[in-house]
């Protein structure tokens, strides 16, 4: 009872959250002058408020989910900001010349939506240790993650772009942490031709994050759940790539190995956390060297770091999908929102993902990251 308590509270916390930040600017403008003018005019000033407070409602109801972030998302960025930063500039500037730094931010905007998030961006890293195997000295891996096939556009080349860039990288390896899809498993079928040419020597890994499991589809019947959760993990079969749910894979060159040890999603609240990371491990040396691969980066504090794990791999955060220099409403959530962390000889790394709850990105690119392990008899973990 208390937790269905404490999700009301929540869910009513988010709403009214949301209420205040869009209807406040709406009001100071509407006291300053848009009271005056004519009336169907004033009366469609509300309109964009009334838009974002239904999308929160059915947000927080899991109700018509794409839609919901579409419309609250789209609106909070062209009519809540670009007001927010007019009644600032208002203070001290005459209004026509307070509009004009509103319509830039607005424009701004407009680039995200339309180019942003197809600028793809390889980030390359390194990652030393002692204990690391002397066989996988200088061994590459490529980690990427949230997809989130079903909000690009139709007739997009991104994905393409993607394979044909993870590719070029030659790596050993590649690890994907989670969210291939958004709402629903057939959301691949547009793209499973082009994801099967993702190749690499050593194989493909995967974990699901908390959009895998299709639960922000409109049908959450339990028999469309499992229906959509067989046919993702039918399709990322057809893909070849080893889904490790809850367990984990021995990689071996010449006569060393190294651990990839993946959970499924290790959500918090809102989301379920449906991670064993205990039975994962299970037949796992002690000493071996050993990479984890989870979808939310909070797992990292909540759990991995107790468990002597070397380097961690996650994703979930996007990075906000909007990011100016180091600020992003990612890390009102996150801790570790997006890079690398560190904690003595452990090493996070959170990528800011491929794709979206909706095809946008800003400052917080698309992105691959490219990790290369180091042998380093000295033991310092750059």
């Amino acid at each position: 009872m208390s937790k269905v308590i404490k999700k009301i509270f929540r869910s009513l916390s988010y709403i009214v959250c949301i209420v205040v930040l869009s209807l406040v600017p709406d009001a100071w403008l509407w006291h300053i002058g848009v009271a005056d003018w004519p009336l169907p005019l004033a009366i469609a000033w509300w309109i964009p408020s009334l838009l974002i407070l239904l999308a929160e409602v059915g947000l927080q109801l899991g109700k018509f989910h794409r839609e919901s972030v579409r419309v609250l998302f789209s609106l909070l960025l062209f009519s809540v900001m670009p007001k927010v930063v007019f009644i600032l500039f208002d203070l001290f500037l005459p209004w026509f010349l307070a509009l004009l730094p509103a319509l830039a931010l607005a424009g701004w905007f407009l680039y995200g939506f339309l180019v942003g998030w197809k600028r793809l961006e390889i980030h390359n890293v390194t990652y030393s240790s002692p204990e690391l195997p002397p066989y996988f000295d200088g061994y590459k891996i490529l980690h990427f993650s949230d997809f989130h096939l079903g909000t690009f556009p139709k007739g997009s080349d991104f994905v393409k772009q993607v394979v044909e860039r993870a590719n070029a990288e030659g790596v050993e390896m590649m690890l994907f942490t989670g969210d291939l899809v958004n709402d629903a498993a057939d959301e691949v079928k547009p793209y499973l031709e082009e994801l099967k040419k993702l190749q690499a020597p050593d194989g493909i890994f995967s974990v699901w994050g908390n959009h895998d499991y299709c639960e922000y589809n409109t049908n959450h019947s339990l028999s469309a759940l499992r229906k959509n959760r067989r046919m993702l993990f039918d399709f990322q079969k057809q893909l070849g790539w080893h889904q490790l749910m809850n367990e984990h894979f021995t990689v071996s060159h010449g006569m060393a190995s190294i651990e990839i040890i993946g959970v499924e999603n290790a959500g918090q609240p809102p989301f379920t956390n449906r991670s064993n990371l205990r039975k994962a491990m299970k037949g796992v040396a002690k000493d071996a060297f050993k990479i984890v691969l989870t979808h939310d980066p909070h797992h990292w504090r909540r759990e991995v770091l107790r468990m002597g794990v070397h380097l961690t791999l996650a994703g979930h955060t996007h990075a906000g999908q909007l990011k100016i220099g180091k600020l992003t409403p990612a890390s009102m959530a996150f801790k570790e929102w997006g890079g690398e962390y560190r904690v003595g000889k452990q090493m996070l790394s959170v990528s800011a993902g491929l794709g979206g709850s909706f095809p946008f990105r800003l400052g917080a690119w698309p992105e691959m990251t490219v990790i290369t392990l180091k042998r380093d008899l000295d033991s310092r973990y750059r």
